[in-house]
C-alpha cells in the first residue's frame, strides 16, 4: 500500500528516489528491521528506505516513508480513493495496539491494481514489482509455488495474525493474484502451514487447468 502511494508521488514529481530522508527520534522504533541501529540524523535515500520497508519489513523505514507521505491519516485517505474498504492506518509502527487494518480482499484488489497498471506509470510499476520480488521472507506464499514461477509479494507477521499477498507468474504463462490473512493464537505455527498449503493447492490447481488470471481471495 505505502509503496504504491510513494510511487504515485514520484510519478507526480513531488518525490524523487534520490531525495534524502532524515532519521528522527520519533520515527526510530524497535521490532523488525535494521535501520533502528542507525544514529539520529542519519540520511537515507527514498529508494533505500522504501526497499528496506518492503524487503525486510523495516518498521523504522516504514515510519520514514509514512512521514514523507504526510502521515498515516493522509495515506489512509489515499487507500480509500483506491477503493480499499478495510485498509486504514492510524498509528506509526510498530502497531502494537492493532489499530492499522486491512483485509485479504483489499490485498488482492491492490495486487490487481498493480497488475492491471491502474495506479502507476509503467516505469514505476516495474520498479515496484522489482522491489516486491526481492522480499526476503519466502516461507509463506512462495513456499507453495512451483519451480520456475516468480512472485512479487509482501508479507506481514504479527503476534496474532500473519499474511502474504502478491502476483504469481507461472512458467506456463498464466498469472494469478493471491491474498491470505490468517488469525492465530500467540505465534501459532499452524497459521504458516495453512498459508503454505493454500498456496500449494491453488498453484497445483492452476497448473493442471486451462483457467487463467484467477483471483484467489481467502480470509480466515
Amino acid at each position: 500500500h505505502k509503496l504504491l502511494a510513494l510511487f504515485q508521488e514520484i510519478d507526480a514529481g513531488r518525490i524523487k528516489l534520490t531525495d534524502k530522508l532524515v532519521m528522527r527520534r520519533d520515527l526510530r522504533v524497535g521490532e523488525a528491521g535494521t535501520m533502528k541501529y542507525k544514529a539520529i540524523g542519519t540520511k537515507f535515500s527514498v529508494l533505500q528506505t522504501a526497499t528496506l520497508m518492503m524487503t525486510i519489513s523495516d518498521n523504522t523505514a516504514t515510519n520514514l516513508i509514512l512521514d514523507r507521505l504526510g502521515g498515516a491519516a493522509k495515506v489512509s485517505q489515499r487507500f480509500r480513493s483506491w477503493g480499499l474498504q478495510s485498509t486504514a492506518m492510524q498509528n506509526l509502527l510498530p502497531d502494537l495496539a492493532g489499530k492499522n487494518t486491512t483485509s485479504s480482499k483489499d490485498l488482492v484488489r491492490l495486487a490487481a491494481l498493480v497488475s492491471n497498471n491502474r495506479l502507476l506509470s509503467p516505469t514505476s510499476r516495474n520498479q515496484v514489482l522489482g522491489i516486491m520480488r526481492r522480499v526476503k521472507t519466502n516461507s509463506l506464499l512462495p513456499a507453495g509455488i512451483g519451480k520456475g514461477a516468480t512472485i512479487a509479494h509482501k508479507t506481514g507477521t504479527l503476534r496474532f495474525i500473519i499474511g502474504d499477498a502478491g502476483i504469481i507468474e507461472m512458467p506456463n504463462g498464466k498469472s494469478y493474484l493471491a491474498g491470505v490473512l490468517v488469525q492465530r493464537p500467540n505465534h501459532d505455527r499452524r497459521a504458516g502451514d495453512f498459508v503454505r498449503e493454500v498456496s500449494r493447492r491453488v498453484y497445483n490447481y492452476l497448473d493442471h487447468t486451462k483457467v487463467s488470471n484467477i483471483q484467489t481471495n481467502t480470509e480466515y
